[in-house]
């Protein structure tokens, strides 16, 4: 049990245990159905928290090299804008729609890179001015419009024999284990601990850190853009202020899941259950009286709480 401790995955999933087991006991009602424990309830936690599951990933592989990335809501937001326009405006197919929102998590991470790895700028500085320029980009096409992307869909419909609401919580899974499995099984993902863990080392045992730190951004600007799709098609919309505020979330799943904010030391799977924690709170707060806007709070403390207590941890195993 104590070596189960350790593993931080199993201390994050004992944490989303204990938070659905108390909103199961503190919103049981007196008569009727429950209100939180009930299969639709968990379908739309899963289908809401996916958007920012996905973008974890990504977050969390960034933060893991000893970067961050504040351009994944905008990213978010211009996807869909974009997903929107061809599928809408041009009349593309979806899937060929899809693609071309790709290419701006694509463009994103190119160019937080770019700025980055080639002008050595801080990553902090590169990812807002990102993140700026998108989110503009997303109001410049819309001219504060949206794309109405439900009118072109069908109701209920099905992917490869799937319902829909079911997509987003499968996309989140499967893209979580693909990169579990890459970030411990595989060259690239050692190279990536190895140059959050030590620039200076990785550099000097033969590692390209800039092409290491490439990729990260370019897979985290990726992500994020599956998320915008995700979200375009969820949401049935492409808007520029999606996903507005939603950087600050990201980057506490990733957090929250057992990545380090000082680089080395991460994990994917545990963002993915960061993020399933603010979900659940954010579904099951503003089913209290009085407590709707208190998950911001929440999260504010919770990234506080688990940051410092990661220095703490560090600080005991240099001494």
């Amino acid at each position: 049990m104590k070596q189960l401790w350790r593993v931080r995955e199993f201390s994050t999933l004992m944490i989303l245990v204990l938070e659905v087991a108390f909103f199961t006991w503190y919103l049981w009602p007196s008569d009727g159905g429950h209100p939180f424990l009930n299969v639709g309830n968990a379908l739309l936690i899963l289908k809401y928290s996916s958007i920012y599951g996905i973008a974890a990933i990504g977050a969390a592989i960034v933060i893991i090299t000893g970067g961050i990335d504040l351009s994944s809501g905008a990213v978010i937001g211009l996807t869909s804008v974009v997903t929107g326009y061809f599928f809408v405006q041009a009349d593309w197919s979806l899937t060929a729609s899809a693609v071309m929102g790709l290419m701006v998590g694509l463009s994103a991470g190119l160019a937080s890179s770019w700025l980055i790895v080639g002008m050595r700028l801080p990553p902090f500085i590169a990812t807002l001015g990102v993140m700026g320029i998108w989110r503009g980009v997303g109001y410049i096409i819309t001219e504060a419009r949206f794309y109405d992307l439900s009118a072109k869909l069908p109701r209920n419909w099905t992917v490869a024999g799937v319902s829909i609401d079911w997509v987003p919580p499968l996309v989140m899974v499967t893209l979580a284990a693909v990169f579990q499995v890459l970030m411990k099984r595989f060259q690239w993902g050692r190279a990536i601990f190895a140059v959050g863990g030590n620039e200076t080392a990785a550099l000097f045992s033969g590692l390209r850190v800039g092409l290491v730190k490439t990729t990260a951004y370019v897979t985290a600007g990726l992500l994020a853009a599956i998320s915008g799709v995700v979200l375009a098609v969820v949401q049935g919309q492409g808007k520029a202020d999606l996903a507005n505020g939603y950087e600050l979330d990201i980057i506490a799943s990733a957090v929250v899941g057992g990545t380090s904010l000082t680089g080395g030391r991460g994990s994917v799977a545990g963002a993915v259950l960061g993020a399933l924690i603010f979900g659940v709170l954010r579904n099951a707060l503003p089913q209290i009286p009085g407590a709707t806007f208190y998950d911001r709070v929440i999260v504010g403390l919770a990234v506080i709480v688990i940051v410092v207590m990661d220095q703490v941890m560090v600080r005991r195993g240099e001494a």
